[in-house]
C-alpha cells in the first residue's frame, strides 16, 4: 500500500510516522510527504526519514513538492495542510478580537478565513487525486475539519472522502481514564458538527453509564482538564458531555475576555514555539545530529499541547495537566495519529470498527439537509463508512446546531464561489458574530490581509 501525506512539513508529520511503528499489521510499502514548502518539508522529511531508520521501517519513505507525482497510486492519502502558516492564523484570530469577537482557528471568524483561503487548495488537490489516484480515500484532517469536510463532500471532483478530527478521542480518552476502561470497550456515542458536538450516552458492556459519569462530574474534571472548562450545573442540565469546543460557544464573552487579558493569541503561541524549533532542529538536520532534532521536536511539541487552551480558559499560558488527577492504567491512550490509522486499518485490513467522522449526513441527523456534513459515529470496513442512525436532536444542541450549519453552507458557497456577499451572510448569521455591521468589517478585513491567498474575489463585486 501507498500512504501520501498532504501537507507533509507540518509539525504534526513525525508523529505520524512514529505511529506507524506502533500498527504493524498495515503493510505500508511506500510513504510520500507533498508540500509546497521545500524547505520545511526537507527538515521534517528527514526527521520522518531518520525514524524510519530508527525503527528498521521496511517502507520506503519519500518527500517531493510536486502534488502529482505525491498522490499518484496511493491508496490513502492524509491531508493536513496550512495555506498561509501559523502567520495567516495570527491574523485570522487577531482580526476577530479586533471587533470583540473569539479568535479561534476552527471556530467563528478565524475557521471561516482559514477556510476561504484553504478549501480553493484542497479542490484543486481532490480533482488532481481524482485523476491520479481514483481509487484512493482521502483522510482530510486539515482545518477547519467541518467545512473541508463540507467542501470537498459538495463541491470536490474526488468522491471517496473521510473528514477526521481527533477531539472526540480526547473525550474518549478521558472517559477511559475515569471508568478504567480500554477504549476497545467502550463506545462512547456522539452527534453535532466538527467542534460542535455532544455525547449523549457512553456504553461498557451493554449498560449506559454517563448517569454515573454526570452525578461525578467533579471527579471526572478532576482527571481531565477539559471538563473543568464546563461548570457542573451546566452539564447537568445538558444530560450530556460537551466537546471542549463548545466552551467558545457557552463561555464567549470569557473566552474573548481571557484572551485579551494574555495578551497574546494561541497562533501567536504556536508562532512562538515554532519558529526557534524550525531554526534549531534544521540546524540539527544539517549537521546530521538526528537523534537530537528528534528529542528537541518531542519536547517542543509536548511543550505545546501542555498548554492548549489554557489563555482561553483562564487568561493565563500554563500546563492544563498540572492539576489533574493522577489515575494508573494498564492500556495505552489513542494519540493524534490513531483515528487516520484505525481508519486505515478498518478498509484495508475490513477489520471492523465504530469511528467518529466527518460525513454527509444522508438522514443521520432527522432535523439536517441530506448533504449536510455531520459527525458522527460510522461503522468502518473495507467497502467505506456507514453512520449511525442518530434520530432526534435536542433542541438545547440544534438551538446551536442549526445557525452553525447554516454559517458552514454560506461560507463553503462564498470560498468557492469567491462570492462576498455569501460571506458576510455566513458571519453574519454566526452565534458568536454579533452583527451584520462587525460580519462585513471582519469580511472586508480578511480579504484585504489575505489577497495573496484569494484570487477567487479578484475582480467581483464586493459590495453588499
Amino acid at each position: 500500500m501507498k500512504l501520501t501525506i498532504l501537507g507533509g512539513a507540518g509539525m504534526r508529520t513525525p508523529l505520524l510516522i512514529e505511529g506507524l511503528f506502533n500498527h504493524t499489521d498495515l503493510a505500508f510499502k511506500e510513504v510520500t510527504l507533498f508540500d509546497v514548502d521545500e524547505e520545511r518539508l526537507s527538515i521534517m522529511g528527514n526527521i520522518s526519514r531518520h525514524l524510519v531508520e530508527k525503527h528498521q521501517g521496511t517502507f520506503k519513505l519519500s518527500f517531493t513538492t510536486d502534488i502529482r507525482k505525491a498522490v499518484q497510486g496511493a491508496d490513502f492519502i492524509f491531508s493536513a495542510i496550512r495555506v498561509g502558516q501559523e502567520e495567516g492564523r495570527v491574523l485570522d484570530e487577531q482580526i476577530a478580537l479586533k471587533y470583540g469577537v473569539l479568535g479561534q482557528e476552527t471556530t467563528g471568524p478565524g475557521g471561516f478565513a482559514m477556510g476561504l483561503r484553504t478549501i480553493p487548495v484542497m479542490l484543486e488537490y481532490s480533482k488532481i487525486i481524482s485523476e491520479e489516484a481514483p481509487d484512493a480515500w482521502l483522510l482530510n484532517f486539515t482545518n477547519p475539519a467541518g467545512l473541508m469536510a463540507q467542501a470537498l463532500t459538495t463541491y470536490g471532483a474526488h468522491k471517496k472522502v473521510i473528514g477526521i478530527c481527533d477531539a472526540h478521542a480526547g473525550i474518549k480518552n478521558s472517559l477511559c481514564k475515569f471508568l478504567k476502561v480500554p477504549h476497545t470497550d467502550l463506545q462512547v456515542n456522539y452527534f453535532g458538527l466538527n467542534h460542535l458536538g455532544w455525547v449523549p450516552s457512553v456504553y461498557d458492556k451493554g449498560v449506559d453509564r454517563l448517569p454515573e459519569i454526570l452525578d461525578n462530574y467533579d471527579h471526572l474534571s478532576r482527571i481531565s482538564h477539559t471538563f473543568r472548562f464546563f461548570e457542573p450545573a451546566l452539564i447537568q442540565n445538558m444530560g450530556m458531555l460537551p466537546n471542549e469546543y463548545l466552551y467558545y460557544f457557552y463561555y464567549s464573552d470569557q473566552a474573548v475576555n481571557n484572551i485579551k487579558q494574555s495578551n497574546q493569541t494561541r497562533g501567536q503561541q504556536i508562532v512562538q514555539l515554532n519558529r526557534p524549533l524550525l531554526q534549531r532542529i534544521s540546524e540539527l538536520v544539517h549537521q546530521g545530529r538526528m537523534e537530537e532534532a528528534w528529542s528537541d521536536y518531542q519536547q517542543t511539541l509536548d511543550a505545546r499541547g501542555s498548554t492548549y487552551m489554557s489563555s482561553e480558559t483562564t487568561g493565563q499560558v500554563h500546563d492544563v495537566h498540572e492539576q489533574e488527577e493522577t489515575v494508573e492504567l494498564s492500556f495505552e491512550e489513542e494519540g493524534y495519529e490513531g483515528l487516520a490509522l484505525n481508519i486505515i486499518r478498518s478498509i484495508a485490513n475490513n477489520k471492523q470498527q465504530v469511528l467518529t467522522l466527518n460525513v454527509p449526513n444522508n438522514g443521520t441527523i432527522a432535523q439536517l439537509h441530506k448533504d449536510d456534513v455531520v459527525e458522527v459515529p460510522c461503522l468502518v470496513n473495507k467497502n467505506g463508512y456507514f453512520p449511525l442512525s442518530i434520530g432526534e436532536v435536542p433542541d438545547f444542541a440544534l438551538s446551536l446546531i442549526h445557525p452553525v450549519k447554516t454559517y458552514e453552507r454560506l461560507a463553503v458557497e462564498s470560498a468557492v464561489k469567491g462570492d462576498y456577499q455569501a460571506g458576510v451572510n455566513a458571519l453574519t448569521v454566526h452565534p458568536l458574530v454579533p452583527s451584520f455591521t462587525s460580519a462585513k468589517a471582519m469580511m472586508d478585513d480578511y480579504l484585504e490581509a489575505h489577497k495573496e491567498h484569494l484570487p477567487q474575489f479578484r475582480g467581483k463585486n464586493i459590495t453588499v
